[in-house]
């Protein structure tokens, strides 16, 4: 009989060290996969690790500060007559303190002006490290941003907070014992953690435009590649081009399987001839170092480009004739030759097979086009007749385990989801089945692959514990929100079973911190299992309650409702008919 404890350990997510519950079993796999990594793999990530440092663009005063501290998100700083200008301040207050302190051995000099590339964390979250909040508002400071920065920001984790929360954890190394963590720029044991340190923008801007600051001229050009808020600055004095995502040193992520919005090829390609048509001297970025050779820059812009409309083209080909998602993976297991260009084609972001379907589902569905798959048998069920038709579960298992020491560990995987998921307490092949995903793991280059087969081989061995991760990154997510992505976010959490055809209103006031600040009010109507949400003035007569976002986030976390706030009582009632139930799922366990 295999017994279960509970042991503590330190996850470093969200925190330095946050001490959590994790199922175990003391009985050890009996399947023994032995640790390896391709070997272009360890090559490749000497970029992130040993190259980390900051660099100076020749002669030229603009300098990238490369993996500040070990942390994901590069920094450019650009040194004018009397200030200096940032573009990306990395992932955290550690990390900018490290951005600022290599700063000072650059120059004294204040910095006048912060730009934020595009809304992703890694890339503006060090800030108050770098300045104040009073610097920033007395005007000594201006932050600039695309129009749509802070509206992305609140959508990136948004209306599936949950499961994208689940992707962050598996598709990095972040959750994984200390011996099977990696380096990778895009995916390293230092993405998540730290203190935010971020600033709202000061200026958005709608188009291209022409800056000076600090003497320096700067061409502000959109880009929009994997992010639709990102621009890059060309600097025309020095003809250097900095950017953000776009340009990686890798291939690029058109596809990100831990839940983004779509990301459209034709996006990055735009963006790269951006830099294909102005020749820059120099490129710099937030995941690169310097480059100063033209050619070379030219070079690796164009082959980065055409390997993703390669596959984009190659992809519709394939569609118009008849290959589903599923078929079209096959025929992207790699590049040709001619597309390989160390590291920036490497498929160690983005990968090839990872993208092809994600294009099937984007210009076509997810329908195969068989009417079978128009609405399948559920799946639990399925496996069942299977098992049953295939002879047994002990036949399955034998099978699966056969197909794993002849080291055919996809089939080995895929025989074993069938038991697991007809029984989740099936330890012994869940076992398998987390040493078949971990052999996959091993022999993976795709960082983000890797990391996916190496903690779901984890969770099936009970060393993830998913109802700890959601609840602690929901808080985290959550106590940052704004009141109206607050309450919009409540539109998921309608219990239409409980809510039925109940008809209800309630206005919001929130009250800021003092008197000279502006309440925000908001209408919240209920009927037929739907929320709407309005920010719009309350109309008189309207049932509302006046609270601080403090005082709401209280009453969510359990606390009473206090009568003072106004119609306490209506609000209890709408809480009534939202799903509150923390969420707990697994991925692989199911």
């Amino acid at each position: 009989m295999r017994i279960a404890r509970t042991i503590g350990f330190l996850a470093g997510v969200f925190s330095a060290a946050v001490v959590a519950q994790v199922e175990v079993i003391e009985e050890p796999s009996p399947y023994h996969v032995e640790r390896t990594w391709p070997d272009y793999f360890l090559e490749h990530k000497k970029l992130f690790t040993e190259k980390s440092g900051t660099y100076r663009a020749g002669e030229h005063p603009v300098w990238t500060v490369h993996v500040p501290g070990g942390w994901i998100g590069n920094s450019t700083i650009i040194e004018g007559d009397d200030g200096l200008i940032v573009y990306d301040t990395s992932v955290n207050v550690e990390a900018g303190a490290h951005i600022a302190k290599e700063i000072r051995k650059i120059s004294d000099k204040p910095i006048k002006a912060i730009f934020y590339s595009h809304h992703h964390t890694d890339h503006y979250n060090g800030t108050s490290a770098l300045v104040s909040k009073e610097q920033v508002e007395r005007g000594e400071v201006q932050i600039y941003a695309w129009e749509n920065f802070e509206r992305e920001v609140a959508q990136e984790f948004g209306a599936i907070l949950p499961r994208q929360l689940m992707g962050v954890f598996y598709y990095g190394p972040d959750i994984l014992p200390k011996e099977e963590q990696h380096y990778h720029g895009c995916c390293a044991p230092k993405v998540l953690g730290g203190a935010p340190g971020y600033l709202p923008p000061t200026h958005t801007m709608d188009q291209d435009m022409q800056l000076e600051i600090a003497g320096v001229k700067i061409n502000v050009i959109y880009t929009g590649g994997e992010a639709i808020s990102e621009f890059g600055l060309h600097l025309p004095d020095m003809n250097m081009m900095i950017m953000g995502d776009e340009f990686f040193y890798a291939l690029a992520n058109v596809h990100s399987i831990r839940g983004s919005k779509p990301r459209l090829p034709e996006n990055y390609i735009s963006a790269l001839d951006k830099i294909r048509e102005i020749q820059p001297d120099w490129l710099l970025g937030s995941h690169i170092m310097p480059m100063g050779d033209p050619i070379e820059i030219q070079r690796a812009v164009t082959v980065s480009r055409d390997a993703i409309q390669y596959i984009w083209d190659q992809s519709i080909r394939y569609i118009n004739k008849g290959y589903n998602a599923a078929e079209l993976q096959q025929k992207f297991l790699t590049l040709p030759p001619h597309l390989d260009h160390p590291p920036y084609t490497r498929p160690m972001y983005g990968t090839p097979w990872i993208i092809a379907p994600e294009i099937f589902h984007g210009w076509v569905s997810w329908f195969s086009g068989d009417a079978t798959d128009l609405l399948p048998t559920e799946p639990v069920e399925k496996a069942r007749r299977y098992v049953k038709l295939m002879g047994g579960r002990d036949k399955v298992f034998a099978e699966a385990e056969r197909a794993f020491f002849a080291e055919d560990y996809q089939f080995a995987a895929e025989l074993t989801q069938l038991l697991v998921r007809i029984e989740h307490l099936d330890w012994d092949a869940r076992y398998l089945k987390a040493a078949a995903l971990r052999a996959r793991g091993y022999g993976e280059i795709n960082t983000i692959a890797r990391a996916w087969y190496l903690n779901g081989a984890n969770e099936l061995e009970g060393k993830v514990n998913s109802r700890m991760l959601l609840g602690m990154g929901q808080r985290v997510v959550a106590g940052s929100m704004p009141p109206g992505e607050l309450l919009r976010s409540w539109r998921y959490q309608v219990d239409a079973d409980k809510a039925g055809a109940t008809r209800l209103q309630l206005g919001f006031e929130f009250v800021g911190a003092s008197e000279s600040i502006p309440a925000q009010t908001y209408h919240l109507t209920l009927r037929n299992s739907i929320l709407e949400v309005d920010e719009t003035e309350l109309p008189e007569g309207l049932p509302r309650v006046r609270l601080t976002i403090a005082q709401l986030r209280s009453i969510l976390a359990g606390k009473e409702v206090n009568a003072d706030i106004g119609d306490s009582e209506r609000l209890s009632e709408l809480l009534t008919y939202l799903d509150r139930e923390p969420a707990n799922f697994s991925l692989h366990v199911r």
